[in-house]
C-alpha cells in the first residue's frame, strides 16, 4: 500500500513539474512577444503586442459580448464534425484493421482522399448543400474523419498477434477478442487520431466560416483582417489555439483513464 502511495505521488509530482515547465514557457513565449513588439522590432500594425489583444478579449468577452454567438456557431459545427469523425472512423478503421479484404478495397480510397487538400472541395460542397449548416459540417467532418479511420486502422492492425493467438486457444469469441485485447491495444492510437483530427477540424471551421458564413470564428478573423484589425484577428487566433490545447489536454486525461498502464510504462 505504501509503494502504491509513493509510485502515486511520484505521479502526481511528474504531472505538477509538467504543468509548471509548460506554464512558464508559454509565459516565456508571450513575454518575448511582448518585447519584440514594445522594442519596435516589428511594426504594431502587423503584429500586435499581447497586452494590446488583452483590450478586445475584454469587449468581446465582457462588454460587448459579441464573441458568444460566433463561439457557439463554431462549436456547433465543430462537435458535429468531430462526433461524425470518430464515430465513422473508429469503426471503418476497426474494419480496415481486421479484414484484409476491406483493408484492399477502401485503402486507395482512404490514401487519395487523404492526400486531396479537401479545401478544395468547399465549393462544391458548397454547390451540394449550399451556404448553410451541412456543407460546413461536411468540411469539416472529411478533414477528421481520415485522421481518426487511419490511425484506428494503424493501432488495430498492431495488436501484439501473440495475444490474439492466446485468447483463441482458450476459444475466446471475435467479439471478446475485439473488446478485450484489440480495442485497449488500439487505444493511444485511437486518441492519437483524435487528436490529429482535431488540428484539421480546427482549420476546416476557420476555412468553412470564412467562405461560406456570416458567423463564427472564422468569419470574425477574416473580418477582422479585411478591416486591419490586427488586435481582434489575434484574438480569435489565439482563441483557437487555446481550444486546441484544451481539447489536446482533456484527451491526454481519457488516455490516462482509459489506458493507465501507458501512463505507467513511461514513467
Amino acid at each position: 500500500m505504501t509503494s502504491e502511495r509513493r509510485a502515486r505521488g511520484k505521479f502526481f509530482s511528474k504531472r505538477r513539474q509538467e504543468t509548471i515547465v509548460g506554464a512558464a514557457s508559454i509565459l516565456f513565449f508571450f513575454a518575448v512577444w511582448e518585447w519584440v513588439v514594445r522594442a519596435g522590432l516589428i511594426d504594431p500594425f502587423f503584429l500586435s503586442a499581447p497586452s494590446t489583444v488583452l483590450a478586445p478579449y475584454a469587449d468581446l468577452f465582457i462588454t460587448s459580448r459579441t464573441i458568444y454567438p460566433h463561439l457557439l456557431t463554431s462549436f456547433y459545427e465543430g462537435a458535429i464534425g468531430l462526433a461524425l469523425s470518430i464515430v465513422l472512423g473508429v469503426p471503418v478503421g476497426i474494419l480496415m484493421g481486421r479484414v484484409r479484404l476491406a483493408r484492399w478495397m477502401l485503402e486507395p480510397f482512404m490514401m487519395a482522399l487523404y492526400s486531396t487538400p479537401v479545401v478544395a472541395l468547399l465549393p462544391v460542397l458548397i454547390l451540394w448543400f449550399g451556404i448553410g449548416l451541412w456543407s460546413k459540417v461536411t468540411l469539416i467532418l472529411l478533414g477528421g474523419f481520415f485522421a481518426v479511420a487511419i490511425n484506428t486502422q494503424a493501432g488495430v492492425a498492431g495488436t501484439d498477434p501473440r495475444l490474439l493467438e492466446t485468447a483463441r486457444s482458450f476459444t475466446a469469441q471475435e467479439y471478446q477478442i475485439l473488446c478485450k485485447i484489440v480495442l485497449p491495444s488500439a487505444v493511444p492510437f485511437i486518441i492519437a487520431g483524435i487528436r490529429l483530427a482535431i488540428g484539421r477540424i480546427l482549420i476546416m471551421v476557420v476555412v468553412a466560416e470564412m467562405y461560406a458564413a456570416m458567423q463564427g470564428i472564422g468569419y470574425l478573423i477574416m473580418r477582422a483582417g479585411a478591416s486591419a484589425d490586427t488586435p481582434v484577428l489575434f484574438a480569435g487566433v489565439i482563441l483557437l489555439a487555446t481550444v486546441g490545447v484544451v481539447l489536446s489536454a482533456l484527451l491526454n486525461a481519457a488516455q490516462r483513464r482509459a489506458a493507465p498502464w501507458l501512463v505507467e510504462g513511461s514513467e
